[in-house]
């Protein structure tokens, strides 16, 4: 067992962060329950493994995830007022950047990716939200 250099989670040779990710992903595309908290997931995942996000990025996924944690806002609210904001064909910036940010000290997270259960769309969501009901 390793741990990664991004958000710290112990990861195996079968279990990474960027394969839990995309796991999340493929459950949120098929099913829209699951899909139902997809702003956050992918926030809180890009904020953890920030080292290939823009400037434009970072500012964008922390001010996603304040909206969720901070201002408690649903996140069906979340997803219709960010729609545009987010849209990769209206967006006049990038949410990537092959050049990354600058090296920010890596944070102690309580919850990572891999904390998230893909049993149910349930557990699901209340995984990925903190059981905020979401």
């Amino acid at each position: 067992m390793s741990t990664c250099p991004e958000c710290g989670a112990h990861i195996t040779a079968e279990t990474s962060c960027e394969t839990s990710f995309h796991e999340c992903l493929a459950r949120e595309y098929n099913d829209p329950a699951f899909g139902s908290v997809h702003h956050l997931t992918v926030a809180a995942f890009m904020l953890q493994h920030s080292s290939q996000l823009s400037r434009d990025g970072w500012l964008a996924m922390r001010q996603l995830l304040r909206e969720f944690l901070v201002e408690h806002k649903h996140p069906s609210a979340i997803r219709k007022q960010n729609k545009d904001l987010v849209d990769s064909g209206r967006r006049k910036w990038k949410i990537t950047s092959q050049d990354g940010l600058p090296k920010i000290d890596r944070t102690t997270w309580t919850r990572t990716i891999l904390d998230v259960r893909l049993d149910t769309s349930g557990a699901y969501c209340a995984s990925a939200s903190g059981c905020r009901g979401a």
